[in-house]
């Protein structure tokens, strides 16, 4: 299984108060006094890292300093300024950032809103922080209140856990910046089990000690070493599995949409992530968007391209996307299509025909609160820009805009009408 969201992953909890920056334009002002900053969050951002969250008025007016101490009434010390004008910032997936020089993510803005990255924090330490203003001239306002924040693991992501049989589950996740390594949790009759621990490098585990006809729980926690003392992350996500036979609906018998040359185990063992994708990442109440969303994403968290080519690993079918975690466009549409099947969305796989600028690519048409539109995946997921998050260029589209993109044709007859984009692109 692929490895993704690396060094960006550490802001995902705060990420949701990033967007696109407001300017606006410098001027002179009548109160020459200097407000204080509203210190609203500190918290961890990774095993070095600690996010300063403040808001000001006027940002492109005054600098904000952010100042740190070992304690609350000790010496504070500058490590830091968040400044708008000579910096340039980034915009990529909904987040503006400015970078350091270490390239690293330094400040993110939503409007007026700025997270300041502490990365010289130490892991396991608690640090005290004050904010404060100043104006064009030097003039510094009051500090504002003191808030405190440590530096911590970042919980585990799990990209899945299915069963490869009736006696053994597969389970697999993201690297945790900073971790030395990860135990493996498993619940079966209310209590809870540490059952392994691995290596800073292993982000895979098979379960054989599971038993048939059973349900579990499972969550995996990172831990890093503060002295002697071994420190373990969150807990995370809590993901559970069942070894019974697979019933989820679909297209399961020899000649299936999902790859016509899957044999029958190859088939069953796609059943069984696809259930297990729809035991934990598809919710009672969840819309049609939501449901259509979360297959997309899970597809890129788990699934990388095939460069080797389409005849290795089954790259051209759901199988390759799903179980071996690489594919090529038709394995990902393929497993996109399995996906929706199991969810009750209503879904196509769509070939390009000659004309297209390329006859070989592949890609699905969804239906949506009662309009169809195109999703393209593997597109998607070539698109994901510095590791920072999933690209939507081609998420829920019209045909007219899907062409214009990507200079993509293909045979309609008998496929429904992708007229509009969906509301929001």
């Amino acid at each position: 299984m692929k490895m993704k969201r690396t060094l960006f992953l550490l802001v995902a909890c705060l990420l949701l108060l990033c967007g696109v920056s407001v300017a606006r334009p410098i001027h002179s002002r009548a109160d020459s006094s200097v407000p204080t900053p509203d210190f609203l969050d500190c918290d961890a951002m990774a095993y070095n890292a600690v996010g300063v969250l403040v808001e000001y008025d006027e940002p492109e007016y005054y600098t904000c300093e952010v100042y740190r101490s070992t304690s609350k009434n000790g010496s504070f010390k500058r490590v830091g300024t968040i400044k708008t004008s000579g910096v340039t910032w980034y915009t990529s997936n909904g987040s503006t950032y400015s970078l350091d020089a270490k390239k690293r993510a330094k400040c993110f803005r939503s409007g007026d809103q700025f997270i300041f990255v502490d990365y010289s924090a130490a892991f396991n330490k608690t640090y005290y922080y004050k904010v404060r203003l100043k104006d064009g001239s030097g003039t510094a306002g009051s500090f504002s209140k003191v808030l405190s924040g440590k530096a911590k693991l970042n919980a585990v992501e799990i990209n899945s856990v299915y069963t490869a049989s009736n006696s053994k589950v597969k389970l697999s996740w993201n690297k945790v910046s900073g971790a030395q390594g990860y135990v493996i949790y498993r619940k079966y009759g209310g209590k809870w089990k540490a059952i392994k621990r691995v290596s800073k490098n292993t982000t895979s585990y098979t379960d054989r000690s599971v038993k048939s006809g059973k349900t579990y729980g499972y969550r995996i926690r990172a831990y890093r070493k503060s002295g002697s003392k071994r420190i373990l992350g969150p807990q995370g996500t809590i993901f559970r599995v069942t070894t019974k036979a697979p019933t989820v609906k679909g297209s399961y018998k020899a000649g299936s949409v999902y790859g016509p040359s899957l044999s029958t185990s190859e088939l069953t063992e796609v059943r069984r992530v696809v259930q297990s994708f729809k035991a934990n990442y598809i919710k009672s109440g969840m819309s049609d968007y939501e449901k259509v969303k979360a297959a997309h994403d899970y597809l890129c968290y788990n699934c990388t391209y095939a460069y080797n080519g389409w005849q290795y690993n089954g790259a051209n079918t759901a199988w390759g996307a799903l179980v071996y975690g690489e594919a090529q466009c038709s394995g990902y549409s393929r497993a996109m299509k399995a996906l929706c099947d199991a969810m009750g969305i209503p879904c196509y796989y769509v070939h390009a025909n000659s004309k297209s600028a390329n006859p070989s690519h592949q890609w699905n048409q969804v239906k949506v609160d009662g309009k169809w539109y195109i999703v393209d995946v593997q597109g998607d997921d070539s698109g994901d820009i510095f590791g920072m998050g999933i690209s939507y260029n081609y998420f829920l589209v019209s045909a007219k805009s899907y062409k214009a993109m990507t200079g993509m044709q293909w045979n309609t007859a008998g496929l429904p009408a992708c007229k509009t984009n969906y509301a929001g692109k």
